[in-house]
């Protein structure tokens, strides 16, 4: 497969800046900033949902795999689960947060971000992923989980 593209890679480098703000933000008392959580949960449901949509563009990419003119198809049907799941795990961690259910709405986020990387290292493994895109994804994973966890941690103590 192809290397990333440059942009690619910088884009990618600096997505986490806006969880970075909303999770040190989430530090301070509700009162004095009003929805800095609630805006960590929304963007890192969008970037997990946008996470997932790479999955669903890389399998749409070669239709006839989803068609079934390769023995594959059961790798086809991973990939292209890999690629959808991620929106409605982030639609369920925004809207438990927006219940009240903070700590579950982060914890699911967690989850779900821990699950997609586990799924692309796989899909890593087997030549499915570009090159370099594993690397990015462990970085923008990372962070987003440092973020979501000390919001999490805010929110217990």
């Amino acid at each position: 497969m192809k290397r990333l593209p440059l942009p690619t890679v910088l884009m990618g480098i600096v997505s986490p800046v806006p969880a970075i703000i909303f999770a040190v933000g989430s530090l301070f008392s509700t009162s004095a900033v009003p929805g800095m959580t609630m805006g960590l949960v929304e963007y890192a449901a969008l970037l997990l949902a946008f996470s997932g949509a790479v999955h669903w563009g890389l399998a749409l990419d070669r239709p006839t795999l989803i068609m079934g003119a390769r023995r594959d198809a059961r790798g086809d049907r991973q990939r292209l689960v890999r690629g959808a799941l991620p929106l409605p795990v982030g639609w369920l961690a925004c809207h438990a947060t927006f219940l009240g259910h903070v700590t579950i709405g982060l914890a699911v986020l967690l989850a779900g971000f821990f699950g997609l990387f586990l799924a692309e290292r796989a899909a890593w493994r087997r030549g499915e992923l570009p090159s370099g895109y594993l690397a990015l994804r462990l970085w923008v994973t990372s962070v987003f989980m440092a973020c979501l966890g000390l919001a999490m941690l805010t929110r217990i103590a």
